[in-house]
C-alpha cells in the first residue's frame, strides 16, 4: 500500500470515528462548544458551529429556539429564578433522515458569560455537559429520533440583564459520517422582566435572504431588521475559505440589498454571514 493511499484510508477512518463519537455530543466527545456563540470554536476566525461538517449533503436543516414558561406560553423575558422550558426545534427534510441532534448554550449579553442555568430532568432525549473552559451545553444524548428538545432552564438571579440563547442542530442519516446531513443555527435574546428592553440588535428580529438560491453569477443579499449599526457581511465555503468580506454601510433601517458577483465562485456550498457585535445570522446558499 502506498504512502498516499494509506493516509486517504487514515483520513476516513478518523473522519468516521469522529462522527460516531459526536453521535454522543460535540462537549462531551469533542470537549468543544460549537454553537455559534461568543468564545464557542472558531475556525479561520469564522464560527464553527454543526454547519462546518453537518451539511454536504441533500438534508436541508433549520434551528429554532424558543423559551417557554409553566403556561407553554413563548416568552420575550424572563423572571429571575423561575423555571422554564428552552425548546430547540429541528425542522429538517431530505432523503435518509434518520435522525437528530443540538447543541445549546445560554450566555449574560453582559461579557458573555456562562449563565449555567440549564437542568437534566430525565427522562429525556438530552443531557448536560460541560468542557474544560468551564462552560455547560445542554446536548443530545445519543441520536434522536425527535426533532424536539425540551430543556429545562433555571433563569438567573435579579440584576442579571439581558441573556442571550444559541443553538446550533442537525439532521442526519447515521451513516457514521458527515456526508449527506444537514444543519443550522439559531439564537434568541431574553430581557430581563421588569427592566428596560436591551438596546442591542436581537438576531431574531434580523432577516438574511440570499437569491436566487442556487445562485448563479450575482447573489442578491437582502437584510431587514433591527440593527442600527454598520455591519459586516461575508461568505465562506464548506472548507471555511473566505470568498467575501466586506463592510457594509447602513443607509437606513428597512431593508437593504447588497449585489454579490460569485461569477467566478466555483460550484458548491456557501454561508453568507451578516454579523454585528451583538448578532450574526447564517444562511446556506448553493453556487451552481
Amino acid at each position: 500500500m502506498n504512502a498516499r493511499l494509506f493516509f486517504t484510508y487514515l483520513v476516513i477512518a478518523s473522519v468516521s470515528l469522529l462522527s460516531l463519537g459526536n453521535k454522543n455530543g460535540r462537549a462531551s466527545s469533542a470537549n468543544k462548544g460549537n454553537t455559534g456563540a461568543p468564545g464557542d470554536e472558531t475556525s479561520l476566525g469564522l464560527p464553527k458551529t454543526c454547519m462546518n461538517c453537518h451539511n454536504q449533503g441533500p438534508i436541508v436543516a433549520d434551528v429554532e429556539i424558543t423559551v417557554l414558561d409553566a403556561d407553554s406560553v413563548a416568552i420575550t423575558a424572563y423572571k429571575p429564578g423561575e423555571t422554564y422550558t428552552a425548546q430547540v426545534k429541528i425542522m429538517a427534510s431530505g432523503p435518509d433522515l434518520q435522525g437528530y441532534g443540538f447543541q445549546m448554550i445560554a450566555l449574560r449579553n453582559n461579557g458573555n458569560t456562562d449563565l449555567d442555568g440549564f437542568k437534566d430532568m430525565n427522562p429525556n432525549n438530552y443531557k448536560i455537559a460541560s468542557i474544560s473552559n468551564g462552560r455547560t451545553y445542554a446536548e443530545h444524548d445519543n441520536i434522536s429520533s425527535s426533532n424536539l428538545f425540551k430543556v429545562t432552564w433555571v433563569a438567573p438571579p435579579g440584576g442579571t440583564g439581558g441573556v442571550t440563547f444559541y443553538a446550533a442542530g442537525n439532521g442526519v442519516n447515521k451513516n457514521g459520517m458527515t456526508s449527506g446531513d444537514g444543519a443550522g443555527v439559531d439564537s434568541l435574546q431574553l430581557n430581563e422582566f421588569g427592566t428596560s428592553p436591551s438596546s442591542e440588535p436581537n438576531i431574531n428580529e434580523t432577516v438574511l435572504m440570499v437569491s436566487p438560491n442556487p445562485i448563479a453569477d450575482l447573489a442578491k443579499v437582502t437584510i431587514a431588521g433591527s440593527s442600527t449599526s454598520d455591519f459586516s457581511l461575508s461568505a465562506y465555503d464548506n472548507r471555511g475559505v473566505l470568498f467575501l468580506q466586506k463592510t457594509v454601510e447602513l443607509v437606513n433601517s428597512d431593508a437593504q440589498i447588497v449585489e454579490v458577483s460569485t461569477a467566478g465562485w466555483p460550484p458548491g456550498i456557501y454561508y453568507f454571514t451578516y454579523e454585528t457585535e451583538k448578532s450574526r445570522k447564517i444562511v446556506k446558499t448553493i453556487k451552481l
